[in-house]
């Protein structure tokens, strides 16, 4: 491997844990009943969408847990919908929403 592949390969570890260490705080900010509520959604959204794709139970579904990291993540990443999850105050909806 090639020194360029290995400081790829470190920094994409590093962004990894820095994403893990994200979705860990944001679901700590949340409430026992909010936790609940984004697991229980998530896999329901996940489950509900693997039923519209076309042989999509083919293939292994993951454990909640994963399915929630990636939700969260998602959330996070789109911060400015999911203020909630994300850790963001909540701006006033405009008119437009």
């Amino acid at each position: 491997m090639s020194e360029i592949d290995e400081d790829l390969m470190r920094y994409l570890a590093g962004r990894d844990e820095l994403h893990a260490r994200e979705i860990s705080a944001a679901l700590d900010r949340l409430t026992d009943r909010e936790r609940t509520l984004v697991r229980e959604a998530g896999v329901m959204g996940y489950v509900r969408g693997m039923l519209r794709v076309p042989g999509g139970f083919k293939v292994a579904v993951p454990r909640d847990s994963a399915i929630v990291a990636d939700v969260v993540g998602a959330c996070i990443a789109m911060n400015d919908r999911f203020p909630l999850i994300a850790g963001r105050p909540a701006e006033e909806p405009t008119d437009a929403e």
